[in-house]
């Protein structure tokens, strides 16, 4: 493999200064092998060190002292390869957990990390931070000097490569500044987009099977950008839902679930993102982080503060907003929001229930004192959530059913709603529709993915969809998915659609019932294009022409159900 090292940019000789701190090895010494002490350098100038992996150790120039942080530290960096011009990159040196052993990374770190960086190229989120390249090699050092020898140290650095995202963080837009009337919309989109993240990590259809969480959801973990509003920007943390213990147990404690607290090393599912995205919320109305889960009377301390920078920052109802910011903080994780979606929505509505699809809140990029208005309409952002779907709610299905308490008005209501703008409601057309499900037979077994086929007589404006919902976890919405070739009614005289259940490896033993539906082929298509999973509007003005109730078994199912079944 030709190695793509480059000359020193023109004009700056190879600097051999000692570099930043840094962090130290799995044994506990100096990566930069006892580098000197140095002045600060700014942010966008070289700093004389450069990384790369075995083959290229000169791939990327850091620039900056670096920002550290809790699992390492991270420069913005350049690649040069033969480019005309070089491109920003950020890179980070991860820090060795304290108990690694000597052959940390495992093959089993390193192997996560890379499926996580296809994991995000496949999901495309614009709130999340994209993954590029993860690498092994030599402790930063001076253009053309690595180490003359490969050793336990060297050997044992790990990096990621992800795209530089410009623009400061939440903790420095808002920290020891509290929400005001002309301020506190700006502050909850960013918890919206925050949330609209971590519903697309946690998608079941958008990530093919694959959902994840965040694990580290903290004012300095998100920039606001001037375009892209929040994103999303340690990506370090992410672990699928179904992964198993971590050795590692990362959190950080004012924005950790009780029960991550209380077993930081044991799985974790969708529910303790959903915390951390309240106590984000806490931190963009008041400034400060919450107090942890564990803390005496932190509960009623958070309370009071809401209900007080609502006051101040002039919400009419502001014990609506308060509960609602409480409902994601519930110690019993199984009373948690479990659709995304529709919490972020409610929370821009309880902060002003009067907001419709004319009002209007200044951009994303911007907070805190340094908040200003311009158009942008905050129906946009709320919308925008509908791209991420809702299966964190599927993922939820481990724990038992809501009965009573504040979150149960966040499951999907079991009453009839007005079909909003822009969807049909039950037409002629759907309601003369006919169809069967002929596989999975009634009472079948399932594995995690499993395709459907059957029949259908379709008049040309509707077609078909495949609602499932899980009958053992209490959760009410159903969650769709459209059979292949959807935009084509004329074709689904015998069709085929494939539907998920549960995790992975989670959701064995539960039991589902999965209905073929007649909708409005224009209907269809907008719920289509915004990738939601969950929509009851839609299903609500459906024609239910079939179902059958499963049985989930273990196993995959075939090809992760990616694209139409053969035959």
């Amino acid at each position: 493999m030709e190695s793509d090292r480059h000359d020193p940019p023109p004009g700056r000789e190879a600097d051999t200064r000692g570099g930043p701190d840094l962090p130290t090895s799995a044994s506990g010494t100096d990566v930069t092998g006892g580098a000197r002490a140095r002045p600060a350098v700014p942010a966008d100038e070289p700093n004389g060190l450069f990384v790369g992996p075995a083959d290229a150790p000169d791939r990327y120039e850091l620039l900056g002292d670096g920002i550290p942080g809790g699992q390492g530290v991270t420069w913005k960096a350049r690649y040069h390869g033969d480019l005309t011009s070089p491109l920003p990159l950020a890179v980070k040196l991860l820090h060795p957990p304290h108990d690694a052993g000597p052959d940390w990374p495992s093959s089993r770190d390193r192997q996560r990390w890379r499926d996580h960086a296809v994991l995000l190229r496949h999901l495309r989120l614009d709130h999340v931070v994209r993954l590029d390249e993860v690498f092994l090699g030599a402790a930063p050092h001076p253009y053309d000097s690595p180490p003359p020898e490969a050793t336990a140290v060297t050997t044992t650095m790990a990096y990621l490569v992800m795209e530089w995202v410009e623009g400061a963080t939440l903790q420095d837009l808002l920290a020891g500044d509290r929400a005001r009337d002309d301020t506190v919309r700006d502050r909850l989109l960013h918890v919206v987009q925050a949330g609209e993240a971590l519903a697309g990590l946690a998608s079941m259809t958008r990530s093919g099977g694959n959902p994840s969480l965040h694990r580290d959801l903290k004012p300095s973990n998100c920039i606001v950008h001037a375009r892209r509003g929040l994103v999303l920007i340690d990506v370090s943390t992410l672990r699928l839902v179904d992964d198993g213990y971590d050795f590692t147990g990362w959190h950080t404690p004012p924005y950790t679930a009780p029960e991550v607290l209380a077993a930081p090393h044991l799985p974790r599912t969708v529910a303790a993102d959903v915390y951390s995205l309240g106590a984000l919320a806490f931190f963009c109305l008041t400034g400060q982080d919450p107090p942890a889960a564990d803390v005496p009377d932190g509960a009623a301390y958070i309370e009071l503060e809401l209900r007080a920078v609502a006051g101040e920052a002039g919400v009419g109802d502001r014990d609506r907003l308060t509960s609602h910011v409480l409902t994601a903080l519930n110690v019993d994780a199984s009373r948690r929001p479990a659709d995304l979606r529709r919490w972020s929505r409610g929370l821009l509505e309880a902060a002003h229930p009067a907001a419709g699809g004319s009002e209007q809140a200044p951009p994303a990029g911007v907070g805190g004192a340094k908040e200003r208005s311009r158009p942008r309409r905050l129906a946009a952002a709320i919308a925008a959530l509908a791209v991420t779907g809702t299966a964190s709610a599927l993922l939820l299905s481990g724990f038992p059913a809501r009965t009573t308490g504040p979150s149960a008005s966040y499951a999907a209501p079991t009453t009839a709603t007005p079909t909003p703008s822009g969807l049909a409601a039950t037409t002629g057309d759907a309601a003369d529709a006919a169809g069967t499900i002929t596989s999975p037979t009634d009472r079948s077994a399932v594995k995690h993915c499993s395709y459907f086929t059957g029949t259908a007589r379709l008049r040309p404006s509707t077609t078909l969809i495949l609602a499932m919902q899980n009958l053992d976890n209490g959760d009410p919405a159903k969650y769709i998915q459209f059979v292949h070739g959807f935009e084509r009614p004329g074709s689904l005289s015998t069709w085929r659609g494939a539907q998920f259940f549960g995790g992975p490896r989670t959701g064995v033993g539960q039991r589902y019932r999965v209905e073929l539906m007649a909708v409005s082929l224009a209907s269809a298509r907008r719920v289509h294009a915004s990738g939601s999973e969950v929509d009851e509007a839609l299903v609500k003005s459906a024609t239910s022409l079939a179902s059958v109730r499963v049985r989930r078994i273990d196993g995959m199912g075939p090809n992760g159900c990616v694209g139409p079944p053969d035959g």
